[in-house]
């Protein structure tokens, strides 16, 4: 009964530690980011905006700097990554295990990427392959390769572990957008986001601002349709934990309908019956819900969510490649004691006073 009730509860306790892990490490990033965040209105959706707007905004009073990006997703020996461009004086605040700075045809990656393809500093990789034309059959193809400079530290999120960054002309000449940028991430003065706000759509009122403020309300929104998702998980979970209802409640255990008759005979009363089945399971669910913390702790900060984690952050391998976020709060300890609690008394209350309420000779036949 308890190894039953650890399988059910061990992926709740999970999910949920690592769903604050993510969530709290975006909340960081998001903090950490930009003010406002500058694109073009394109039909009611981000576009691209020349990157000759950047001397116009760091004009603005109370802009700290403003810096333009180009951001897509790539593959590279068919895997999925993201490539950032920005400006070669951004990088400099990158935290380097081996190698430099990039310079222009070159190119830094992250650890997780790096030790996923066996690729080190110096090594050459294919970026940004395009078909021009097909001739009798034969296709001429472009090919943009570029150097490793540098591998950088992938400890500080999840996200810089596939990430590849090089100057942004390098990585517009990717892309196929030279002059423009993703957007223009814009860093202002405390107290100022408003007014700059105001001065941004005076410039230009094709421009599509947002703030810090609206891309925390975009995750948290994120996060609770993923809670939702875990919530309908948990359901399914619920529904396995049929079977262990069943072996509470006694179908098919007459041994536990003749003990309750042995002790009905000796002069037990019904309610001790069901305070001492009410004991038997605060006792399970004591035993099981430490049980599963521990096992999902260990498995999740020692083995790092070895083939757990892929099931709640996408697009990553069963054995990930950078530290798995997670924080174990003490709300899912209850919420999983309670849980056994439910488990155990449903199945067990029942068929426990049924059985106290019969006759203790027809209990023992």
């Amino acid at each position: 009964m308890i190894l039953c009730l650890v399988a059910i509860l061990f992926p709740f306790i999970s999910a949920i530690a690592i769903l604050d892990g993510v969530k709290s490490q975006s909340r960081i990033s998001v903090d950490e980011g930009a003010n406002i965040y500058v694109t073009m209105d394109m039909y009611g959706r981000n576009g691209v905006i020349p990157i000759e707007m950047v001397e116009p905004i760091k004009k603005v009073d109370g802009v700290i700097k403003a810096v333009p990006r180009a951001i897509g997703r790539i593959y590279i020996s068919g895997k999925l990554s993201v490539l950032l461009g920005i400006p070669m004086d951004e990088l400099s605040s990158v935290s380097f295990i081996k190698g430099t700075l990039p310079k222009s045809g070159e190119i830094v990656i992250g650890k997780g990427m790096a030790d996923a393809l066996n690729l080190n500093i110096n090594d050459s990789i294919t970026i940004g392959v395009r078909i021009m034309a097909i001739i009798d059959d034969t296709p001429y193809i472009i090919k943009r390769e570029y150097r490793i400079a540098g591998i950088f530290d992938s400890q500080s999120g999840i996200w810089a572990s596939d990430l590849v960054m090089m100057s942004i002309d390098d990585a517009n000449s990717v892309f196929e957008t030279e002059g423009f940028a993703t957007d223009i991430a814009v860093y202002v003065k405390p107290g100022y986001e408003a007014s700059v706000s105001k001065s941004l759509q005076r410039i230009n009122t094709f421009f599509r601002l947002q703030t810090k403020g609206l891309v925390k309300t975009y995750f948290e929104r994120g996060f609770n349709i993923k809670g939702g998702i875990f919530a309908a998980l948990y359901t399914l979970a619920f529904a396995l934990a049929i079977p262990a209802i069943l072996v509470s409640s006694g179908f098919g255990m007459s041994e536990r309908r003749k003990e309750i008759g042995i002790l009905k005979a000796t002069g037990w009363q019904t309610h001790d019956v069901l305070e001492t089945v009410l004991f038997e399971n605060m006792v399970l669910a004591m035993i099981s819900a430490p049980l599963s913390f521990i096992i999902s702790f260990v498995w999740v900060r020692l083995f790092n969510g070895f083939f757990i984690a892929q099931f709640f952050i996408a697009g990553i391998e069963s054995i990930p490649s950078f530290p798995v976020p997670s924080k174990f709060m003490p709300l899912p300890f209850l919420l999983s004691i309670f849980f056994s609690l439910v488990l155990t008394m449903v199945g067990s209350i029942y068929s426990a006073w049924r059985a106290a309420t019969v006759p203790p000779a027809e209990a023992l036949r």
